[in-house]
């Protein structure tokens, strides 16, 4: 087969152009990966942004924890209450601290109709045993001593000499400590966070 003069003429003048581009459009070895120095850069730094970032974000994580477990202690406490004024009958809620096979609780004497008679305060299984103390103390006059139980009458008041009661909810490691506080006879609650001696947990 004969190739056309026409074609013959383009390729000869094709072959006798140089490409200006020709060194940029080859590949070079070694262009396509990363060295060994580069990666082990690169972890060592992300090692140190880690080294850096975990503290604040477990932090994070374990002040979450507590204000979870502080709201479904307050949510409880005022669901006694309000149990009590509705049958118009005492209401005990107890809190149990738990250990660290098993989240801390709460149980209610009679049961509530709702939610039976034993609530745990995990977040709904999403906070670990052992990650939370709660604890309970009776302080009237000031002179703390260890409670566990809180009796609602009819009304939704409290008897004397049982406030203010503190419900205190702390981090395993320490750290950040929130706490429910019935204040008052009438069963006012508030919350409160840190050890501040007048406005703090105890």
């Amino acid at each position: 087969m004969k190739i056309p003069p026409i074609l013959l003429k383009l390729l000869h003048k094709s072959a006798d152009k140089a490409s200006p581009n020709f060194n940029n459009n080859l590949s070079k070895k070694g262009d396509g990966g990363f060295t060994l120095l580069e990666v082990l850069i690169v972890v060592v730094v992300l090692g140190i942004f880690a080294s850096i970032a975990a503290p604040g974000w477990l932090g994070f994580i374990n002040r979450q924890r507590v204000r979870t477990v502080n709201d479904r202690v307050f949510q409880s406490l005022r669901l006694a209450q309000s149990e009590a004024k509705r049958t118009k009958r005492d209401v005990t809620i107890t809190f149990n601290p738990g250990s660290a096979t098993d989240p801390p609780k709460v149980t209610f004497n009679p049961a509530l109709p709702t939610g039976g008679s034993e609530q745990k305060l995990d977040g709904g299984g999403e906070i670990k045993p052992g990650t939370i103390q709660l604890s309970a103390a009776s302080c009237p006059a000031g002179a703390c001593t260890a409670a566990t139980s809180l009796t609602f009458d009819y009304q939704g008041n409290l008897t004397a000499g049982t406030t203010p009661f503190y419900v205190t909810v702390a981090a395993s490691g320490g750290g950040t400590k929130q706490c429910v506080i019935v204040d008052t006879l009438l069963g006012g609650m508030r919350t409160a966070e840190g050890n501040d001696p007048v406005t703090g947990c105890k």
